[in-house]
């Protein structure tokens, strides 16, 4: 089969390789849509090759069909249209024990510790494999993991209805959270970017406000917005060193900042509002039990993926298009490979 494989950082070469032989308690699948990610820019970037090994297939937000089923699944069946929850936990540790899987000691993920699915085939243990409900396309559900990140993340924020909500960043996390919290009932969903065409995206799917941080002081500008009380909530998916400190400025006495963004630098704030304010922090790492409410809403027309995804491409033109994101090119957001 073809794989997009890294072989260092930023070297993609599309290799022959061969098919994935599949055990027991697992079921292969013909990858019809495979996402770009931001954490598979991170792998691209070398950010992650202590985890990493080469050559190494990267990508795990994905749909397609079953090719094979082994022997001990028998609940799926050849031909389902299906996605997969691409995080493997060992069950055994701590976190698995008290029920957080999402941050298992032994945490694994596709297209970072084992083969992802820039690839016409990858396999899934059967236990990870969702059917696509009626309603739902293959290449709309391609989308359900990045909103299962935010579906987690609001979960994670406690979001009230009436509840003020900021939503620092609007790349694919961010416009997905702007939809999640708006559906959880936020009374005003207020998104930072500093990309314009990304702050009218995020209006057309619920923001009630835009700001860019480029043109005004976003802490500022948020207290006018709510009249000088600061936001209920605040979601930082940006990654940005400076994001931290701009949430607890804007955020309301008693209020949440929830940590989805990953930044690789080191972050400087003062600790004073958060006793001041009693504010609470928090982080948000992936999903626990969100796949399955994802589609389910998804499919119901709750959370519209459709104008996050601004191209496809062949495998073949997956290295065209890593330097689009890599460089930000084309004011793409989210890009579709189809195997």
């Amino acid at each position: 089969m073809k794989a997009l494989r890294l072989h260092e950082p930023k070297l993609l070469k599309v290799d022959e390789i061969d098919e994935p032989k599949i055990n027991d308690d697992e079921v292969l699948i013909k990858v019809r849509y495979a996402g770009i990610c931001g954490t598979d820019l991170h792998v691209y970037r070398g950010a992650m090759r202590d985890r990493v090994k080469y050559p190494a297939i990267p990508g795990h937000e994905f749909s397609g069909i079953i090719a094979k089923v082994g022997s001990k699944i028998t609940w799926l069946s050849e031909g389902d249209e299906v996605v997969a929850n691409p995080v493997v936990s060992c069950g055994r540790c701590v976190a698995c024990v008290g029920g957080r899987p999402n941050v298992c000691v032994n945490f694994k993920i596709l297209g970072v510790d084992i083969p992802g699915v820039f690839a016409e085939y990858v396999k899934v243990r059967g236990d990870k494999v969702y059917r696509i409900p009626k309603g739902l396309s293959l290449r709309n559900a391609a989308l359900v993991e990045p909103f299962s990140v935010a579906v987690h993340s609001c979960r994670k924020a406690g979001i009230e209805p009436g509840d003020v909500v900021v939503v620092i960043g609007q790349g694919p996390i961010g416009l997905c959270v702007t939809q999640v919290a708006k559906h959880y009932g936020a009374y005003k969903v207020i998104a930072l970017e500093v990309i314009e065409n990304r702050l009218e995206l995020a209006r057309r799917l619920g923001a009630d406000e835009v700001i860019n941080p480029l043109r005004v002081d976003p802490v500022k500008a948020v207290k006018e917005l709510t009249d000088g009380v600061g936001a209920d909530r605040v979601i930082e998916t940006s990654g940005h060193p400076v994001a931290l400190g701009q949430a607890l400025g804007m955020l309301r006495p008693a209020g949440r900042v929830v940590v989805v963004g990953l930044c690789f630098e080191e972050v400087k704030f003062y600790s004073y509002p958060i006793v001041y304010k009693e504010a609470e922090i928090v982080g948000s790492r992936v999903y626990i039990d969100e796949f399955p409410r994802t589609l389910n809403l998804m499919s119901k027309g709750y959370l519209n993926p459709e104008p996050l995804i601004t191209h496809e491409m062949s495998l073949e033109e997956g290295i065209k298009a890593f330097k689009i994101l890599d460089e930000k090119l084309e004011d793409a957001i989210k890009i579709l490979l189809k195997p």
